[in-house]
């Protein structure tokens, strides 16, 4: 179940960093320095998302 969960979790990331690249293009297309702060904070949010997740399911490997 837990590696259910990180498989989830792990989707859930990438998709997230996948509209936060799309969202980064459009907003360096429209020259928009907001939209590129949170386009950029958004990748971030979604590569810590993926090293959690990674880490969780190796932490579940080990016991």
């Amino acid at each position: 179940m837990k590696k259910i969960r990180g498989v989830l979790g792990l989707a859930g990331s990438v998709f997230g960093a996948v509209s936060a690249v799309q969202g980064f293009r459009n907003a360096r297309k429209d020259k928009d320095k907001l939209l590129l702060v949170n386009a950029s904070a958004s990748i971030l949010v979604a590569i810590t998302g993926v090293l959690l997740t990674i880490r969780a399911v190796r932490k579940d490997e080990l016991k």
